[in-house]
């Protein structure tokens, strides 16, 4: 078993049969075995994935003790610094990733790289058409069609508590008005 997340199990499977990346940048990494690069925050984050070909990282925001940790925010942890809320959970974001979009952080700021922008013909990753298929049969999910909106949403959604966790523990992560990071 990979994680105590059957979602994130299933997800382990399917990279594990591809023989590319699905999604820009994005790669399993061992599950909660780290700090995302963020000891503040260690003992309510658990880290899950590599975001971006950068070193970000994607982690399960311990947030309150629900059970399904599926159920939890996922955060982006900037490899140039920044922590920001991308998805209410974990379906969500799995929507985002089959959309081709890719994040690029600092403490400021939430940018968003939608290789859609780039060609007509698009072509994300070689296995992003398999790893959609895989969403929809296993989740019944499609791939968000703005997946900038989605991000956004969820960090407005979010700010308010957000702010209140991260602001004692990393002040630079929440913005002068005590709201976190503009998006």
């Amino acid at each position: 078993m990979y994680a105590p997340i059957p979602a994130l199990n299933l997800l382990k499977e399917f990279e594990d049969s591809v023989d590319d990346y699905f999604a820009p940048g994005f790669e399993l990494i061992a599950f909660g075995e780290d700090d995302g690069g963020y000891p503040p925050l260690s003992d309510r984050i658990r880290p899950f994935a590599q975001a971006n070909g950068s070193g970000s990282t994607y982690a399960i925001w311990l947030r309150d003790d629900r059970a399904d940790l599926a159920t939890l925010p996922v955060l982006l942890l900037g490899d140039e610094g920044g922590v920001h809320v991308v998805a209410r959970d974990l379906p969500e974001l799995l929507r985002v990733l089959a959309s081709g979009w890719s994040p690029m952080c600092d403490w400021d700021s939430l940018d968003y790289y939608d290789e859609r922008e780039e060609d007509d013909g698009w072509d994300p990753c070689p296995e992003n058409p398999a790893f959609r298929t895989w969403l929809r049969d296993r989740f019944g999910l499609e791939a968000a069609e703005d997946p900038n909106a989605v991000v956004r949403a969820a960090g407005q959604e979010l700010r308010e508590p957000f702010a209140a966790w991260i602001g004692p523990l990393i002040p630079d992560a929440v913005g002068g008005d005590g709201s976190a990071g503009e998006r």
